[in-house]
């Protein structure tokens, strides 16, 4: 079976890994000429943390694919050249990021803080939490740290401002969850996994 998506997927020109992720649904979308502008569905966090998932098993660097932002990201006020995640959701987040710059430019950005990284792969488990969060997977970005810490909440977590609510619509298109959108806290942490 395996061996049969994977020569489907090279006929339709994505990764012939044998895995159906959602880049291998959208192409084969378009191959059928279907229509699908709902966001893709990615795995739940328990699928994930099985191991079973599209995305494998955790701390993979195999897995893993580096990206330039289309944006310049600092990372404790450095400049990040690239940033890297599981290869699965690279091309969301490129497209994601370069839709934030479509739609914010450079200066609002700046104003806004999104251009403050946080941090994307890290083998680690979640804060207070005896389960591996979803950094070990590479499927989870942060932004504005400083200003979204884990505790701070709606208002004053920058992201939870009306003048951010395209920059979670745009996440959100690609399949992507905020925690603080759901939960109420942790609103720099976005993951290509539900809740």
């Amino acid at each position: 079976m395996k061996n049969d998506i994977a020569r489907i997927q090279k006929r339709i020109g994505v990764k012939a890994d044998g895995i159906v992720g959602p880049l291998t649904i959208q192409a084969l979308n378009k191959a059928l000429g279907l229509n699908n502008t709902s966001s893709p569905q990615w795995p739940t966090q328990t699928e994930v943390r099985s191991g079973n998932s599209i995305f494998g098993a955790p701390g993979c660097e195999s897995e893993l694919a580096s990206l330039v932002p289309p944006y310049t990201l600092y990372f404790e006020g450095q400049p990040v050249r690239t940033i890297r995640v599981h290869r699965l959701i690279a091309l969301h987040v490129k497209e994601a990021l370069s839709e934030v710059l479509a739609h914010y430019g450079k200066e609002e950005i700046r104003r806004l803080g999104l251009n403050i990284y946080g941090g994307s792969y890290h083998y680690r488990r979640s804060t207070g939490s005896h389960s591996l969060s979803m950094h070990a997977w590479g499927i989870a970005l942060d932004f504005a740290p400083t200003t979204n810490s884990y505790a701070t909440r709606a208002p004053r977590a920058t992201l939870s401002h009306p003048d951010c609510e395209r920059w979670w619509q745009i996440w959100e298109s690609h399949g992507a969850t905020s925690l603080g959108r759901t939960h109420g806290y942790d609103w720099m942490h976005l993951q290509f996994a539900r809740l």
